[in-house]
């Protein structure tokens, strides 16, 4: 299953990047739980589909483009880690900014039903027990 769930984050990340979250949503489960409060600005934990298009929303409200690119997709048990490269450009401002981040996917029975935001991708791996 695990090649699997690998397929079905990099489907999510071709859904997030696109704008398209339809699709994103028909990967993840109906309580699907959204951690981004590892961010610097805005942490906040999102809830369920309408928790993802909020999400989104407010990325979109900031940003005139942001993408989350993984480099590298890991298999650890039920959770995939994505090492990012992630960025944009700011909405008002224009300013692009660059980072390497991590996502950590769990997943039960092909669907996604969790993801947890790292800005330090060593804590993401340290968090599925794949510390380098």
């Amino acid at each position: 299953m695990s090649q699997e769930n690998v397929e079905v984050v990099r489907r999510a990340h071709q859904a997030l990047n696109g704008g398209d979250m339809d699709a994103l949503v028909v990967l993840c489960d109906v309580e699907f739980r959204l951690d981004m409060s590892d961010r610097i600005f805005n942490p906040a934990i999102y809830e369920g589909h309408d928790g993802i298009r909020r999400f989104y929303s407010e990325v979109r409200d900031v940003w005139a483009k942001y993408v989350w690119e993984p480099e590298q997709l890991m298999e650890a048990g039920d959770n995939v880690v994505a090492l990012l490269r992630s960025g944009g450009t700011g909405r008002g401002s224009g300013v692009e900014v660059e980072r390497r981040t991590a996502m950590v996917w769990t997943l039960r029975e092909g669907r996604a039903t969790a993801l947890r935001f790292f800005r330090d991708r060593n804590k993401a791996l340290k968090a599925v027990g794949l510390e380098k």
